[in-house]
């Protein structure tokens, strides 16, 4: 599964946004995300891909999470 995809049905169960209104360019904010959700996004990012993502890390947008994935 695609990174990208992962992270739209990840933030869909935490969020309950609708997938198809999550892109690239959306806020944390604006999908309704708050800091425990934010931490369960990335332990399941960690746990699915095998990566560590240490706690100061921090985004604002759902790329920047991609983005993130991709270089660790």
């Amino acid at each position: 599964m695609e990174i990208f995809d992962f992270l739209r049905k990840t933030i869909n169960r935490l969020s309950g946004t609708p997938v198809e209104e999550i892109k690239p360019e959306s806020s944390i904010r604006e999908l309704n995300l708050d800091l425990f959700d934010v931490e369960e996004l990335k332990l399941d990012v960690e746990n699915e891909y095998d990566v560590y993502l240490p706690e100061e890390t921090e985004f604002d947008t759902v790329e920047q999470l991609l983005e993130i994935v991709h270089a660790a």
